[in-house]
């Protein structure tokens, strides 16, 4: 399975929009404080009251709001505020959906080496949203972007060495790429250069290293590895000896994050009533068992 984070417009815009308006949530802010060095032009203030706004932390949650401060400190030239801006627009998340815009300030922001927005740009050229497809262009605001320690981006450009998308094939560099996602945590990287291990790609086939990254994906909660995980345990593949149970529950963890070789898995296996009802109900724990490690 080749994965790139830029499959379908929707799926890409949704991680537009991680890339743009995200940020940590803690203590409500004083909010009088940032209201009045925000309305003396402040731009960090503009900012961090645009994130109280897009959150609701401190303050009624209000889209409309956060777009306006974080629009007030983009127009002051402040490249995370540009980046903002832009993933609103592409989403249409408290400002009208305009993608061509979205491309505009990503370009401000990106101008001044803003990551975020190089990769921004980079998926607005792989789907041809706001700007004509151009793989190549894609490939290199991703390559921009991932030299900049982005692990998305380092992820992405993996993937288009990988499959040779806007680029000569070249599986040293995906697994070079993807290891630099990889040392950073990134559940889809360690997905990936597992696949390349499982399936001789680039390198002779590793059957067990191969498996220890598609686990340890699965394990931090990427769907698509769990699934995957979940297939292996059902049909005892790579060394894994038959276990419907373990099947049945990363099978649960993989649906609920909508992956559709999970959800398929769950159906074949209740239909075939491979699982008794206390095996189930053991699924199930050891699903939450997983899951409670994220929290």
């Amino acid at each position: 399975m080749k994965l790139r984070y830029v499959l379908t417009t929707a799926l890409a815009a949704a991680l537009l929009a991680l890339s743009g308006a995200a940020h940590a949530q803690g203590n409500p802010p004083d909010i009088a404080a940032l209201q009045k060095a925000a309305d003396a032009g402040d731009a960090k203030a503009q900012i961090q009251l645009g994130d109280a706004y897009y959150d609701g932390n401190g303050v009624a949650q209000d889209r409309a709001q956060a777009a306006q401060w974080y629009l007030k400190a983009a127009k002051q030239g402040d490249a995370d505020a540009e980046t903002d801006v832009g993933a609103m627009y592409d989403q249409g998340d408290g400002v009208d959906q305009d993608p061509a815009t979205s491309v505009a300030w990503n370009r401000k922001a990106a101008a001044q080496g803003q990551p975020r927005a190089e990769y921004n740009l980079g998926i607005a050229y792989d789907n041809g949203r706001g700007v004509d497809q151009d793989l190549a262009q894609a490939f290199a605001w991703y390559m921009k972007s991932a030299q900049a320690g982005y692990s998305i981006a380092q992820f992405n450009l993996g993937n288009m060495y990988e499959t040779g998308d806007g680029t000569a094939q070249d599986y040293a560099q995906a697994m070079a790429w993807y290891q630099k996602a990889v040392d950073q945590g990134y559940g889809p990287a360690i997905f990936n250069l597992g696949n390349m291990y499982l399936n001789g790609e680039g390198v002779p086939v590793d059957e067990a290293k191969g498996l220890a990254l598609v686990e340890k994906s699965a394990t931090i909660g990427f769907p698509f590895a769990e699934g995957r995980l979940a297939g292996f345990y059902h049909d005892g593949k790579f060394g894994l000896a038959v276990d419907k149970v373990k099947a049945y529950g990363w099978a649960l963890l993989g649906a609920d994050g909508d992956d559709a070789d999970s959800s398929d898995l769950l159906d074949q296996m209740d239909q075939g009533n491979e699982l008794t009802d206390d095996q189930k109900k053991q699924a199930a724990d050891f699903a939450k068992s997983i899951s409670d490690t994220w929290h």
